[in-house]
């Protein structure tokens, strides 16, 4: 099982995103071998900000969104009140963003890798549990 990272969603969503092709190989393979992808639910906000900040575009977003909660490819799990204490710990142990803890928190609590493009997380993150680019979860071929 994985955790999906925002970065990794606007990605598969936006081709003139950096890790676009890599996103899309993980995403096929992860489908292919019938992983479960999950996010928490805060996936939607973040991933409607990033498209309509970078396309100046908010029905495009809309879009998106409205996609991402109607197809179920990635499961949203709620981001309740113990997975905010321990996003609200990693944040502030580890120096990771607040939304970005959030993923982490998740991967660490499910014992889930985290897929992520976000170079901080993958760092940092990688002292709670197992940190991957989409690039790095690819099988040699």
């Amino acid at each position: 099982m994985a955790v999906v990272d925002a970065s990794v969603y606007v990605a598969l969503v936006h081709a003139g995103e950096p890790g676009h092709t890599d996103s899309w190989d993980w995403l096929e393979a992860a489908q292919v071998r019938g992983e479960p992808l999950r996010a928490p639910n805060i996936l939607a906000a973040e991933v409607a900000s990033a498209v309509s900040r970078g396309n100046n575009n908010p029905e495009l977003a809309h879009q998106i969104v409205m996609q991402l909660l109607t197809f179920n490819i990635v499961e949203l799990l709620p981001v309740t009140a113990r997975l905010a204490g321990r996003a609200a710990t990693i944040a502030a142990d580890h120096q990771i963003p607040g939304c970005d803890s959030v993923y982490v928190a998740l991967a660490d609590e499910t014992d889930d890798v985290l897929v992520t493009l976000d170079r901080q997380q993958l760092e940092r993150g990688a002292a709670l549990v197992t940190t991957r680019s989409p690039a790095e979860t690819q099988e040699p071929h």
